[in-house]
């Protein structure tokens, strides 16, 4: 989905699925199945239990952990909650997201 796409969908649309539109790099792969439940871990099997974070190295590469052990993380922790339990729990900007994924872009060196 295109950012015109989403300004134009997003009072009518609960969440959109933009990995494609925006990864032109190589995709970090990991799913976004079910590994908690009211702060128990569970998975299905074969799949690593626990709340899971994405960190930006600081040489601009990324890696997936579980997020209890943020502190110990190399790296800057990139995934914020928008929603809990139906509420909204900070606000949503796009054209920031927007501003922040350039910024992320020349700091990776994908603008060059």
């Amino acid at each position: 989905m295109t950012p015109e796409a989403i300004r134009e969908l997003r009072d009518v649309a609960d969440g959109f699925g933009v990995g494609g539109y925006v990864s032109n790099a190589d995709p970090i792969d990991f799913a976004l199945d079910i590994v908690e439940v009211d702060g128990t871990s569970a998975a299905k099997r074969g799949k690593l239990s626990g709340k899971k974070q994405v960190y930006r190295t600081t040489d601009g590469g990324h890696t997936v952990g579980l997020a209890h052990y943020e502190e110990s993380a190399d790296g800057e922790p990139l995934l914020e909650p928008l929603l809990r339990d139906g509420d909204l729990v900070r606000d949503f900007d796009l054209d920031a997201a927007v501003e922040r994924a350039m910024a992320d872009a020349e700091r990776v060196g994908f603008d060059s």
